[in-house]
């Protein structure tokens, strides 16, 4: 698809972007679906004469993100539709009573930016290294020479600095108030989605129930990659990028021609 966009989205405190001050403690769903409605609004209003069709992406917390507001319709027709990655409410619910034993397991920090790329792949966070090169630089930040720490600080956490003979406390914006929030009602709001849902999974033992019954309804399309780990689009880039090409053609409507009404052929003089 040679003629489309794709717009990547910084959420709060997960990239460059800069928020409003005061704000960053702010990590509820209504806020972060907030903030990509005005992202796409404003590069709508600089860069496309009108709202172009989208589909809307999101893996992990993203897809609790794209899941909202698709399903308050806030783009109205111009949504073909929307794909979650790899979070159904049912799994991610029950993984974030083991989160912090998951935190507790990670490095606090690198001493190399190389180092945290081989650690990505080692574990098999991301098992493709190629994507870990590309992905891994934004997941980091280098706060002192020779010492990379987390970009996001998904929980309070006590650093101890190499070479030092202190530790320091990261005072930082801890989002773990707000995790159950994230996912409570996923499963719900994916079905009630405005335009057509996708869900990609790496196993389908991620299936709940609303999701087992909606798939047996035909309400969304499904595909399992089960070789992938969580991280399916770092895993197998290139089909999933097939698999949302095929998504967007087939639900695309502006392409769909209908045939004439028989009404309309009457009219016209022609016999039927």
């Amino acid at each position: 698809m040679p003629d489309a966009g794709i717009l990547s989205i910084d959420a709060r405190e997960h990239g460059s972007n800069v928020e409003k001050q005061g704000d960053t403690a702010d990590f509820t769903l209504d806020t972060l679906a907030e903030d990509m409605l005005e992202m796409v609004q404003l590069t709508q209003a600089r860069l496309w004469p009108e709202m172009p069709k989208l589909v809307l992406l999101g893996h992990s917390l993203g897809g609790a993100v794209v899941t909202r507001l698709a399903r308050d319709g806030v783009f109205g027709a111009k949504l073909v539709g929307f794909g979650v990655i790899d979070v159904v409410e049912g799994s991610a619910i029950e993984a974030l009573l083991s989160m912090q034993s998951y935190l507790g397991s990670r490095p606090v920090s690198f001493p190399s930016l190389e180092a945290a790329i081989e650690w990505h792949v080692r574990s098999r966070t991301i098992r493709s290294y190629e994507s870990a090169r590309i992905s891994t630089p934004g997941l980091v930040i280098e706060t002192q020479p020779g010492i990379w720490t987390w970009r996001t600080d998904l929980a309070c956490m006590l650093l101890q600095f190499r070479g030092h003979h202190c530790s320091l406390l990261m005072l930082c914006k801890a989002t773990q108030s707000f995790w159950e929030q994230w996912f409570t009602g996923l499963s719900a709001g994916f079905l009630a989605g405005k335009g057509a849902k996708l869900l990609i999974l790496a196993g389908t033992d991620r299936l709940d129930k609303d999701l087992m019954i909606g798939q047996m309804q035909g309400k969304f399309q499904l595909q399992v990659l089960s070789e992938a780990g969580h991280f399916v689009q770092e895993d197998f880039p290139s089909q999933t990028a097939d698999i949302l090409v095929e998504f967007y053609r087939r639900n695309d409507r502006s392409a769909l021609v209908l045939p004439p009404k028989v009404s309309d052929l009457l009219k016209q003089g022609k016999k039927i």
